[in-house]
């Protein structure tokens, strides 16, 4: 099977020449496996890994004031600073294709949705520090915050003549879009959003009805260049339940993604929607099925039993993930994560509907022959129909 085929069989629950793989690195593990397979291409990295198949090609929302795309990035080093309304910025180079952010120090900045990060120690990773609404105490509050628009949504340069090039190379095409949850809580605070489902339930829904109008504009961008999975990209579980309660989710959150779902299946009827959260997610499994989703990410197996998950949803959902990155990863042998791979690839993948792999980004802490041991016992494994 060519890898596209290969990707497709599975979330058609066939069973493929063996389970497709897919991987998420930091990027400090990405260059230990660059310089272990002797290349400077993650893209090669991929191929050794056994990952194939896979590109990611999004409409993503830019900021006229900078004139950048929307994603939180590092203090570029060395950057020079200019003048931004009166604050000090710094910008990357316009090809790298990020924001501009407004920098205070060497630490803490400011994007370009107005909510402020910090950086951690050895700049590994990013802390929220504060948001533009957190003070938002009425619905008024909430309609002057200047939301982007469809008019702030741009797809990549001939979007669809791209997306039409890479499946010609064999490559699934899927584009990513933030859930509505994950951004309204960094505009309006963790403790606040919460909150807000509970008693200010206008808040939530004025800033949902906006949040979810702008995704639902670049997932349209993204169908009409003929994209084939949308990913929905942003916890709403913690270790063990949903965060804001599963009545509360399907009283606010619910509703909206069928409608989402919906629009963009009225454009191409064929769309595969995947969702992500860490977490236990199971109280939620059947709602995302009701709605449309049908590929459910990372299924982790601190938190949720993936044999028991297949059991339950596997005529009606692919798992994307299942390999413990909080216990075996980090912590077991090259044999412990061999043998968790291939039982979970036997136990969950025999009739397709599985993409195996770590259940989030792989961390720095992880051993590197624990990760190419992980990648190259599924990439090995083959089983009969």
């Amino acid at each position: 099977m060519t890898p596209r085929e290969r990707i497709l069989t599975a979330l058609d629950h066939e069973t493929p020449d063996h389970t497709p793989t897919d991987g998420w690195f930091h990027p400090e593990i990405m260059g230990r496996l660059q310089a272990h397979f002797g290349t400077d291409s993650e893209e090669a990295v991929m191929q050794c890994l056994g990952i194939e198949g896979w590109s990611s090609l999004s409409a993503t929302v830019w900021f006229e004031q900078f004139d950048k795309v929307a994603t939180t990035c590092p203090a570029p080093a060395g950057a020079a600073a200019t003048d931004l309304d009166g604050r000090r910025a710094t910008a990357r180079d316009a090809a790298s294709r990020q924001q501009r952010a407004v920098w205070f120090d060497r630490d803490n900045f400011e994007d370009c949705w107005g909510i402020r990060w910090r950086l951690g120690e050895g700049g590994r990773y990013v802390e929220w520090r504060s948001g533009p609404l957190e003070d938002a105490g009425s619905v008024r509050d909430i309609e002057a915050y200047a939301f982007p628009t469809a008019d702030h949504v741009r797809g990549p340069a001939d979007y669809a003549a791209e997306v039409a090039r890479l499946k010609n190379q064999d490559r699934y095409v899927t584009a990513a879009i933030d859930n509505p949850f994950k951004r309204y809580w960094h505009l309006r605070g963790y403790e606040n959003a919460l909150m807000d489902y509970l008693g200010d339930p206008e808040l939530l829904e004025a800033g949902y009805d906006r949040l979810f109008a702008l995704v639902t504009v670049q997932a349209l961008c993204a169908a009409r260049a003929g994209v084939d999975m949308i990913k929905c990209v942003g916890d709403v579980a913690m270790q063990d339940r949903i965060i804001m309660g599963r009545d509360l989710w399907q009283r606010y959150d619910k509703p909206r993604w069928a409608r989402f779902i919906d629009d963009v299946r009225a454009i191409k009827s064929d769309m595969v929607f995947f969702f992500h959260s860490d977490g236990k997610l199971t109280d939620l499994v059947d709602d995302l099925i009701d709605v449309g989703f049908t590929v459910i990410n990372p299924i982790q197996p601190e938190c949720m039993e993936p044999v028991e998950i297949k059991r339950r949803y596997g005529d009606r959902i692919t798992l994307h993930g299942g390999i413990s990155l909080q216990r075996t990863l980090p912590f077991g042998s090259v044999d412990d994560v061999r043998r968790e791979v291939e039982r979970l690839i036997r136990d969950c993948g025999r009739d397709g509907g599985l993409v195996a792999m770590p259940s989030n980004v792989i961390q720095p802490d992880t051993p590197l022959e624990n990760v190419i041991a992980c990648f190259h016992a599924a990439r090995d494994l083959r089983l009969t129909a």
